[in-house]
């Protein structure tokens, strides 16, 4: 009896998890630069909440938008 592995199901997941992460690194980055932009020049963010840092609004605006990414249609 010989076991045969499906590469393919093993491999696609790791590629998505990379690719998200990859997408999800990119914007995370330009939502905290925006932040702290806003932060340094006194404008308040239109949807960060009250109390909330520049890292936890860009963490939750990248989570909001990087699955809109891999929606497959």
């Amino acid at each position: 009896m010989s076991v045969t592995t499906d590469h393919k199901n093993t491999v696609q997941p790791l590629t998505e998890r990379l690719q998200f992460r990859f997408v999800f690194a990119i914007t995370f980055l330009w939502f905290f630069i925006c932040a702290v932009g806003c932060r340094l020049t006194l404008q308040p963010l239109a949807n960060s909440l009250p109390g909330e840092t520049c890292f936890q609004s860009a963490k939750r605006s990248a989570y909001s938008l990087v699955p809109y990414a891999f929606m497959r249609i």
